[in-house]
């Protein structure tokens, strides 16, 4: 699609540029192709420059299709510094460059979530007085929960607590200390990376006005998803010129969980009164059939903007809805229905997606699809470098390779325990920070040293002589003796033991990094037969580093594979055939929402769900779940029944009744 191929709302968007612009963008209504449109139009026919805008959105992946898109119509001279990136991305972008405004030194740290529940767990223990245990994982994880959902709202620790009952006050007093040790850590976590910048731009004119300056024109993707803080750190980065285009749809808001707040449609319509409200409606993904269902679901709703989608193509099939007696039942039924529909239609196994409410539902199917040899992937699955126990030991060969890395010292400095505890580590990290060192320098300075208890001291001597020895014989070319010293003396396979009290689970957990141990020293070794000369240890460190950033950036969609997933991980996504399974009360709309009177975003769930599908669409329900009779779906009820094509578990037995039936009338008539 060209820009004349845009229709006339497309256009009008496009063209907009003299005020604050909301684009209400309907599924599948081109959403995308409007905003790299109107980057082009802003560079070749306003001539701004390409440094001058910039464009966010939620995902990596979605920032890559938006440059790559631009990148094969547009000269490469006029993007130059154009940025298309993620909210996160821009705050880094911006920490950066103004880190010593923040308080923060210039080798500053970003904590993943393994080293964010690391570092919660062992306040716990410290707060307990009981520093062996340890803390119930459900517990870490609430209390993330919270911190996390405090700075999506631009809470600080203490207002944190003015606000907490005296239930939340724990996640209050930990959040507070949480905060000190990444102060200490010269460290920001994921959340950090928004709320730092909007406080930057709040408090400090000179780097409000360098960034509004900088900026001519803000672009937004997924605006329904935007939480407190993000719709702060947008106006204040806008200021008052108020150029902006911002391209949401309120019926897609799904991420109430994360902080997103649809009714900041609501707010950017009191905070920009000149506001200029674009519809579009017109659908290029799905039949018409699915529009009207996916429009007669969503009118139930209240609505901040209404809109009705509308489709130029076919109005399609009628939407399957089709009664298991159970899980294991739907599970053949859907692995039959592909397998039929892949020839009837000549498909690939990848035009199909399963999609449910929560990730259990998915065991059958999957286990249904091995034995029928269906291949699938599973959205979301965790990267093999993400897990905890690889990123365990790929910190210690980041340290190996680097002793200056203080992230990867503030992962292992006591994993396994070594009697280093939170007090030593934080008067190491502020020590370290006042002296402008590395936290490995720090280690053994004297006045640092004298400051601690001999017990303390002589803990982080011995970690400091044991990293020294090992990268000793690095540099005398004993790489392979290293990795095997190293995996016998820390004794991590005896640390997951204890960590996991499940003798299978850590044996899973150690060969995963027997696994990443052979990719090392495989690298050292070289393989001849293929040409693979053989590397450094710094060099092979290297290589796993970029290994890792391409695993949890890589994207799987391009196998041929049935994709399952969750309708959250759908979102974007489009298939031919789409299966909704389990659309049964208590799981859609979920059991938590229906307690909590959050209906209408368990509907916008259903929504997406379904506006997933191009073509074909096939929505189930069992009539029993674990033993259980169940209610099916209150939102199938409110699809229009004359689109819909019921099999309940009888009407089946009668059609293959009268199948049968027709079989030997045909036999006889011959």
């Amino acid at each position: 699609m060209t820009y004349s191929e845009l229709n006339s709302q497309q256009k009008e968007a496009v063209n907009y540029i003299s005020g604050p612009c909301l684009v209400i963008a309907g599924a599948g209504s081109g959403k995308t192709k409007v905003i790299t449109e109107k980057i082009l139009y802003l560079i070749q026919e306003t001539m701004l420059k390409g440094y001058e805008i910039c464009a966010v959105t939620f995902t990596n992946k979605a920032a890559k299709e938006m440059r790559a898109r631009i990148a094969k119509i547009a000269d490469h001279e006029l993007l130059k510094g154009l940025l298309i990136t993620t909210f996160h991305s821009l705050g880094l972008h911006i920490i950066k460059r103004d880190y010593a405004k923040m308080g923060l030194k210039k080798n500053f740290i970003l904590m993943d979530t393994n080293d964010q529940k690391w570092l919660v767990s062992s306040l716990y223990r410290e707060q307990l007085g009981n520093k062996e245990d340890k803390v119930d994982d459900e517990v870490v994880f609430s209390t993330l929960n919270a911190i996390s959902k405090a700075k999506m709202n631009g809470q600080t620790p203490d207002e944190m607590k003015m606000n907490s009952s005296s239930d939340e006050m724990i996640h209050a007093l930990i959040y507070e200390k949480y905060e000190t040790m990444m102060n200490a850590y010269n460290a920001v976590d994921f959340d950090d990376l928004v709320l730092k910048p909007m406080r930057l731009l709040k408090t400090n004119e000179s780097s409000r006005k360098y960034w509004q300056n900088r900026f001519k024109h803000v672009l937004v993707d997924e605006y329904q998803d935007t939480n407190e803080t993000q719709y702060e750190f947008l106006k204040l980065l806008i200021g008052l010129k108020e150029k902006f285009t911002f391209v949401g749809d309120d019926d897609q808001s799904i991420y109430a969980w994360r902080g997103a707040d649809p009714q900041n449609i609501v707010r950017l319509h009191d905070d920009f009164p000149n506001l200029k409200v674009i519809k579009l409606e017109q659908n290029y993904r799905s039949c018409g059939r699915i529009l009207h269902v996916a429009n007669e679901l969503i009118k139930n709703n209240s609505h901040i903007i209404s809109k009705n989608l509308f489709s130029n193509y076919m109005y399609g099939d009628r939407i399957i809805v089709h009664e298991s007696s159970n899980p294991v039942a739907e599970a053949q039924y859907v692995s039959t229905l592909i397998y039929g529909k892949r020839y009837e239609k000549k498909l690939k196994w990848k035009n199909f997606g399963v999609l449910y409410r929560t990730n259990f539902q998915s065991r059958e199917i999957e286990k249904n699809f091995r034995e029928s040899r269906i291949p699938y992937r599973i959205n979301g699955d965790i990267s093999f470098f993400e897990r905890a126990e690889v990123k365990d030991i790929m910190a210690y060969y980041r340290v190996l390779q680097n002793p200056q890395n203080d992230n990867a010292i503030i992962r292992i400095i006591n994993i396994p325990p070594r009697e280093i505890g939170n007090a030593t580590t934080e008067k190491l990290g502020q020590y370290a920070k006042e002296n402008g060192m590395s936290l490995f320098d720090a280690m053994d300075y004297y006045d640092f040293t004298a400051s601690l208890s001999e017990r303390a001291a002589n803990a982080l001597k011995k970690f400091k002589t044991f990293i020294k020895a090992k990268r000793e014989m690095i540099d005398e070319g004993l790489e392979e003796d290293m990795i095997q010293e190293l995996f016998d003396e820390i004794n991590y396979r005896n640390y997951l033991v204890n960590e996991n009290k499940n003798e299978q689970i850590a044996q899973i957990k150690y060969e995963n990094i027997i696994q990443l141990r052979d990719w090392l020293i495989k690298k050292l070794k070289g393989n001849p037969s293929e040409a693979v000369e053989p590397s450094s240890f710094d060099d092979a460190v290297s290589s796993l580093c970029l290994r890792e950033m391409l695993d949890q950036t890589g994207d799987d969609t391009e196998l041929d594979q049935v994709q399952l997933m969750t309708i959250h991980a759908a979102k974007g996504l489009e298939f031919d055939f789409v299966f909704i399974i389990g659309c049964e009360e208590k799981i859609i709309p979920h059991n938590n929402s229906i307690e909590n009177g959050e209906i209408e975003e368990e509907r916008r769930l259903m929504y997406v769900g379904i506006t997933r599908a191009k073509k074909y669409l096939i929505m189930s329900h069992c009539r029993s779940r674990q033993d259980e009779k169940t209610k099916i779906s209150r939102f199938i009820k409110e699809l229009p029944q004359d689109d819909l094509d019921i099999q309940t578990i009888e009407s089946q037995k009668k059609a293959d009744l009268q199948t049968n039936l027709d079989f030997l009338n045909s036999l006889l008539a011959d």
